[in-house]
């Protein structure tokens, strides 16, 4: 059991109330003589806070908003036995309580409404806390869960939100936490995939994700860029190491497509390709692509045009550390890596190895960082044209380790809806350099964006010892239903 804290949205996740609040809702239009609405309005209108829901089928005159609640929860009670429980709610709530595992309601009912229903149910041993409301205006749900998760002080790889809506997914990134929405709910399937949520149609689908412990990591890199194993040495070592899937994504190169993917049909791991662009931007910018075709033409032209591009930058980084009284050449750097691809860490190893640092951390955050006096700028691919080569290539594209940017959040979000425009379809939403803080914050604008999630451990085996693949620095948690997410939105199996 991959999760030992569950928070559960009550309405339209716990109990099938969907067909009471559109009778309710027209109840009020009947009242006001005016035309009931379809759930597929409903579904098209309904948002929190549920004031914006009214605006879409009231006038501004009759937006009284408090008598339109009190009327509202006069007419659920009057329906509350067309209400139910959700098919498999009561079995599975159950289920996992008689397994030890810690749930809590987060609902924008009126916690004595709420205790009420859950009594009427049977199910009221099942949870550990009930966060409901403390007026009926069905205001957001985030700070209350703030609040609580704080005083939890619970890893956020052990919790998961179930819901039905946008805003549960966004109280789930506001905490940082995994979330699954169910199509059944108040929001609908359509509105759902729309901002790329990973939604399931039943209860059902939300136990079996509940109980895959499957793991995965979609950012590592082998010797065909700055990794110390090779391609076929990395695909037994994710085996090795419990991953289920996992994506090679070498710096502006797919050399080691052919041979991962041959010797992970062999093992029996499931297998992405995938490349990490170094995009010229005004900081730190890669891109990560999944699901490439690795023969793609656009493709293939992108990354011959790196290649010069790259030995001239490797080049000025070094000239600049030799000014800096430090005895590295071009030339040796590419011994260290075999002959082939230069990249930062290698020049990084070259450092430690003649004694300059003492790991390969500090040499990035003294010299060769962003920023620092030896840094060189990338001046061949920009951000928006990696992101189109990946989409060319059939591949989904992500902004990758969001917190090395050095951006704040509006520069991000001004730089996400411009990669947007170009076909961007995600960010790193798991990375394991982000602190808690950072984990919230680009959820959050993922969420805002329609944008949905990949992430890694950026694995270079030796290069990196502190990185271990699937796991991070030892936090890193990526469920295997983040990669159906993606499958779902490329429509394959």
């Amino acid at each position: 059991m991959r999760y030992s804290h569950i928070f559960w949205d009550f309405n339209g996740t716990i109990i099938d109330d969907v067909g009471n609040a559109l009778q309710c809702v027209n109840d009020m239009l009947e009242r006001k003589s005016r035309q009931p609405i379809t759930l597929d309005d409903y579904y098209t209108y309904v948002e929190t806070p549920i004031i914006g829901f009214y605006r879409h089928i009231l006038p501004p005159d009759e937006l009284d908003f408090q008598d339109i609640s009190r009327q509202y929860h006069s007419d659920y009670a009057r329906h509350i036995n067309e209400t139910g429980l959700a098919e498999g709610a009561y079995e599975l709530l159950h289920k996992l309580k008689a397994m030890g595992v810690h749930q809590y309601i987060i609902t924008a009912n009126i916690l004595s409404e709420a205790e009420e229903l859950i009594e009427k149910f049977g199910i009221s041993a099942c949870f550990d806390k009930i966060l409901g409301a403390e007026n009926t205006l069905a205001e957001s749900k985030i700070d209350r869960a703030k609040v609580f998760f704080k005083e939890l002080n619970i890893n956020r790889n052990d919790a998961i939100l179930i819901g039905d809506t946008l805003h549960d997914l966004e109280t789930a990134n506001a905490l940082g936490i995994d979330c699954v929405l169910v199509s059944y709910g108040h929001q609908g399937r359509r509105l759902l995939e729309e901002h790329n949520s990973f939604t399931v149609n039943s209860l059902k689908d939300v136990e079996k994700i509940l109980f895959d412990n499957r793991i995965v990591d979609f950012h590592t890199h082998s010797t065909c860029s700055d990794g110390t194993l090779t391609p076929k040495e990395l695909v037994n070592h994710a085996k090795k190491s419990g991953l289920s899937a996992f994506a090679l994504t070498d710096h502006d190169s797919v050399d080691g497509i052919k041979e991962a993917k041959e010797e992970a049909e062999r093992t029996g791991i499931e297998f992405i390709p995938g490349i990490e662009f170094s995009a010229a931007e005004n900081t730190e910018t890669h891109i990560i692509g999944l699901f490439i075709n690795p023969e793609n033409e656009t493709l293939l032209k992108t990354i011959e045009k790196l290649k010069g591009s790259r030995k001239r930058r490797m080049e000025e980084i070094c000239f600049k550390l030799r000014n800096l009284g430090m005895d590295i050449t071009h030339d040796e750097a590419l011994e260290i890596a075999g002959g082939n691809f230069v990249g930062r860490a290698h020049i990084a190893k070259l450092m430690v190895e003649k004694g300059y640092c003492e790991t390969i951390k500090e040499c990035f955050e003294k010299y060769i960082g962003l920023g620092k006096p030896a840094y060189a700028e990338k001046n061949e691919l920009s951000a928006v044209e990696a992101v189109k080569a990946i989409r060319a290539a059939g591949g989904l594209a992500f902004l990758a380790h969001l917190n090395q940017t050095g951006y704040s959040l509006e520069q991000l979000e001004e730089l996400l809806l411009k990669l947007k425009s170009a076909g961007l379809n995600g960010i790193e939403g798991y990375y394991p350099e982000y602190t808690a803080e950072q984990i919230s914050d680009y959820r959050a604008l993922a969420e805002k964006l329609s944008l949905c999630f990949s992430g890694g451990s950026d694995y270079h085996a030796a290069m990196k010892p502190h990185i271990q693949i699937g796991v991070g620095t030892g936090d890193l948690s990526i469920p295997y239903f983040v990669l159906q997410n993606m499958k779902n939105i490329l429509k394959i199996d």
